[in-house]
């Protein structure tokens, strides 16, 4: 469908806000009472527009989402099922008095507003097998979870034909409806119980029921490909990246595997194969990364934040990590602004390569300054013996600021908690970044799943601050307050 240039520059920000409003985070807080005031709802990175797509049952505040493992009490090797624990955003952080916990429910999690009712809708996969792991070839069926006035309701499945497996939430028409993707089932093994299939795309918008406006079939001609979605040209089209990051088995009676990783333009038509853009140097001693997606720039377009093996020192340091900026631009990634390159060797960013940091192994954008350009936050889980680190990386009208990055970790003065002598706390920020409790700055919340084994706080908010994060107000919980176990932080 054509637009006028008026709808597509208004389309444009409200994709520069999501960018923003839509990254990550957790706030911790007790019941909410009839004081409770609700900021200004609707607003964007620049104080107006539309509201972001954190925000379940529209109240103002952003909504916590995360998946977690339960593990059988006498056998931790064993998983017992996967859990979704959602917890609703008030004044004063996350309410878990009115957290919901989902069996059975596992990522992706995909927000967006799919039935076009105004609310966002949390899209998932329901493990067909809560018990343990599924057989060889096993689906997980896709479901909805549609937003309201009381928040998430019961998960409804995708009415699609045959399993659907869910990879990402894109509006690749370009017709302002989010549609779901299905990756399909690359041949990545001779298991006999693994069929390859073509993937399909369930078209937007979905009725109350979860079916689709329509459904097609899509050869994405991948390898067992893992998705990253995103309008990485600015054209209001959502395009699609694949990066095939699995192995087979050798055989000796079958051709040699190749990897395959393929691209996709969204348009008026649906999805079109494209050029590969530049490689985004995503190699790491164990295979290639998969690149998450953000707004780094604030220019509307999607850009990718790539994580790979540092290079100076490699013999020494191979694992100390970086990540990699590839911008979008009007002719695709990486044809637009010079790329960049971030490590703890880069002047201004705290710390020091060392072997295992993992540096870039995880990172989102979200405006935690407030002042209405994004923000790098980027995990180093492998910090000083897998203790775990968040870095923050504040942002100009240009770009990514290293020279006032900042860091916090469980040794931090304010933050609840100390790092254990002998590492392995694994402590790392959650993504999206979200507005929890409505102050129009992006909070972090940071998990640390080798903490749980010494019955310690496990869930950490950080609020966002105008000088970035407000290490005096950090916060903790522990899994009791959300009706969960150390066990099911794994």
């Amino acid at each position: 469908m054509s637009r006028s240039p008026r709808t597509r520059r208004i389309r444009r920000i409200l994709r520069a806000a999501v960018a923003l409003t839509g990254v990550a985070v957790f706030s911790l807080a007790g019941c909410r009472g009839d004081d409770d005031q609700r900021p200004p709802a609707p607003r964007d990175r620049n104080g107006h527009g539309d509201r972001s797509l954190g925000d379940f049952d529209k109240d103002g505040y952003d909504d916590f989402a995360t998946t977690v493992v339960a593990e059988d009490p006498k056998l931790r090797s064993e998983p017992e099922g996967h859990r979704l624990v959602v917890v609703p955003g008030s004044r004063r952080g996350l309410d878990t008095a009115r957290h919901r916990v989902f069996a059975g429910l596992e990522g992706p999690l995909l927000r967006a507003d799919l039935d076009g009712d105004g609310y966002t809708d949390l899209a998932a996969r329901r493990d067909p097998n809560p018990g343990g792991a599924p057989g060889p070839g096993g689906a997980r069926e896709a479901v909805i979870l549609h937003g309201g006035r009381d928040g998430l309701g019961d998960p409804v499945p995708v009415r699609a034909e045959g399993d659907f497996h869910l990879a990402a939430v894109a509006d690749v028409d370009g017709d302002d409806h989010p549609d779901l993707i299905d990756g399909g089932v690359g041949r990545v093994s001779h298991d006999p119980g693994v069929r390859p299939r073509p993937g399909r795309i369930a078209y937007g918008p979905f009725g109350r029921d979860g079916a689709p406006a329509r459904e097609v079939r899509q050869e994405w001609n991948t390898v067992g490909g893992a998705l990253t979605a995103g309008d990485f040209d600015g054209d209001d089209y959502d395009d699609l990246l694949f990066t095939t990051t699995q192995t087979p088995v050798p055989d000796q009676d079958e051709p040699e595997f190749v990897p395959v990783d393929t691209y996709f333009r969204g348009g008026p038509g649906g999805p079109e194969p494209a050029r590969y853009p530049p490689d985004p140097d995503n190699q790491v001693a164990d295979g290639p990364t998969v690149p998450a997606a953000g707004d780094v720039d604030g220019d509307g377009r999607t850009d990718l934040l790539v994580h790979g093996d540092r290079r100076v020192d490699y013999d020494r340091h191979p694992t100390a990590g970086r990540l990699t900026v590839v911008y979008g631009a009007e002719g695709g990634l990486g044809t637009g602004r010079k790329t960049v390159t971030l490590d703890q060797e880069t002047p201004g960013v705290p710390g020091d390569s060392e072997h295992g940091d993992r540096f870039g192994s995880d990172a989102g954008t979200g405006d935690v300054t407030g002042d209405g350009h994004p923000d790098l936050v980027v995990n180093s889980p492998g910090e000083d013996r897998r203790s775990g680190r968040v870095t923050l990386v504040p942002g100009t009208p240009e770009g990514p600021d290293p020279s006032r990055a900042v860091v916090v970790d469980l040794d931090t003065p304010g933050v609840p908690g100390e790092r254990y002598p002998s590492g392995r706390d694994n402590f790392a920020a959650t993504f999206p970044l979200l507005d929890v409790d409505g102050d129009r700055h992006a909070d972090v919340v940071a998990r640390a799943v080798g903490y749980y084994v010494r019955s310690t706080p496990g869930l950490w908010l950080i609020p966002g601050g105008t000088s970035g994060f407000r290490t005096d107000a950090v916060r903790s919980v522990k899994p009791g307050p959300l009706g969960l176990d150390p066990r099911h932080w794994t």
